[in-house]
């Protein structure tokens, strides 16, 4: 354990007691993992990392919130965890509340927490990437199953408790910016029949995700405001549409599908808080946002995609649909009344 860094973290929850940790991860220059480690021993314990192990038996847990986040955006979706499946690298739970798409090569540490609270102990299995960055999160509910929480724990506490310093390496960019390709891969796009072949597209012309989207601007593609997204988000609160809302890291993407209906901006945070469901969006992070149009075999598929100053996806929404099934005409129309084609938000790159 590293005395030092658990000595200021202390000290800095006594100056801001209302600090967060991963902000407290921030302030002290080390990753949330780092810290948390900081009380193995005390409240937390370290797990074996067998993680496909522990997904297949989360339904044990009973009803729970689970939590995904990045840097701009946090998405948490109260439910059971159901249907889960394992195919080496990668995992689904499609249950009809907690719908999440799992990357496991990122994911390198595990630990069970228990954090005193008023009203008694919170639970949580908490699980970050080979930088000590949150992948995700699952939180013991006042309708959990004890049992299944004691099991797991039991099961998957590794003996050794020992926790290695995460790397501070970071992935060189591999994508490229040749515009010299964008008639072909706008061709492309023009031909695909699923919107998951779209991952495929990027990774053929080695585009990365917003750098394709400003290639296609104006045919597939159109940048709009935050502000029109933030109006697109009240209006399809006020006509209670059932929309998709994606959020993701490296390690997993997490899916809300239904309505959304109590939305309250706070500052620079502009937040859904429904029962079962909770967003909090970071609006200063906005740099870009997108309508997006995909062919598909089901018919056109639109998506609005917000990403932050450096390119990366903070969020996805679609109108709710499933394969084989065409997107609702209300959610397309919608997408349609905020359309920009203003020449300063679309520039042309050929």
């Amino acid at each position: 354990m590293n005395e030092n860094l658990k000595q200021q973290w202390e000290n800095l929850t006594k100056e801001m007691p209302k600090l967060r940790i991963r902000d407290a991860a921030k302030h002290l220059n080390v990753s949330e993992a780092e810290l948390l480690a900081t009380k193995i021993g005390e409240t937390v314990k370290l797990l074996k990392p067998d993680w496909a192990d522990f997904l297949v038996n989360t339904t044990s847990l009973g009803y729970v919130m689970a939590l995904t986040r990045n840097e701009s955006c946090v998405h948490e979706r109260k439910g059971v965890y159901k249907d889960v499946s394992v195919n080496g690298q990668t995992a689904l739970a499609v249950g009809e509340d907690i719908d999440l798409r799992i990357f496991l090569k990122d994911w390198k540490y595990g630990f069970y927490a228990e954090d005193a609270k008023e009203d008694g102990v919170m639970r949580s299995f908490q699980f970050f990437d080979t930088k000590g960055d949150a992948v995700h999160k699952i939180y013991q509910t006042e309708k959990s199953t004890l049992e299944g929480w004691e099991k797991l724990k039991t099961q998957f506490v590794d003996e050794t408790q020992t926790f290695t310093t995460p790397t501070k390496e970071t992935k060189p960019k591999t994508e490229t910016d040749d515009s010299k390709d964008i008639p072909g891969f706008l061709e492309a796009w023009s031909k695909l029949e699923d919107t998951h072949d779209f991952f495929s597209l990027l990774r053929k012309f080695n585009y990365s995700r917003e750098f394709s989207l400003k290639a296609a601007n104006g045919k597939f593609s159109f940048r709009i405001s935050t502000e029109d997204f933030l109006n697109l988000m009240k209006e399809s609160s006020r006509r209670e549409l059932d929309i998709m809302i994606f959020v993701g890291n490296p390690g997993m993407i997490q899916i809300h599908t239904g309505k959304i209906q109590k939305l309250e901006p706070m500052g620079p945070w502009f937040n859904v808080l429904d029962p079962e469901f909770n967003l909090h969006l970071r609006t200063d992070r906005i740099e870009s946002v997108y309508i997006v149009d995909k062919p598909t075999k089901d018919g056109l598929v639109t998506s609005v995609e917000v990403f932050d100053n450096e390119g990366i996806l903070i969020l996805q929404m679609f109108g709710k649909r499933k394969p084989g099934i065409p997107q609702s005409n209300v959610w397309f129309q919608l997408s349609r009344e905020y359309l920009n084609k203003n020449e300063e938000l679309n520039p042309s790159l050929v």
